[in-house]
């Protein structure tokens, strides 16, 4: 695929990798980090104890995945520049 400026191939590139991020960070975040049945937080969440330890959990879990995120893109970075190289 070639990158021409300001044409049509960079638009599709764009949307492409705006989907890819969608899919394979978004949603599974939201469905498995996050989870579905997590119930709505009060404003002054920071007050109640069980509301707090919650937030707790899905803040370890989030890290978690952003952290687990990271350390592949940084395998999956080395190695294709390894593949590439040699």
């Amino acid at each position: 695929m070639s990158h021409q400026k300001g044409g049509h191939d960079v638009l599709t590139t764009n949307l492409i990798t705006l989907l890819v991020f969608a899919v394979f960070l978004i949603v599974p975040g939201f469905l498995f980090v996050i989870g579905t049945n997590t119930g709505v937080y009060s404003r002054f969440w920071f007050l109640d104890p069980k509301q707090r330890a919650a937030y707790w959990v899905i803040s370890k879990r989030m890290f978690c995945w952003f952290a687990g995120a990271a350390v592949f893109g940084a395998i999956w970075s080395f190695t294709l520049w390894a593949v590439l190289r040699a």
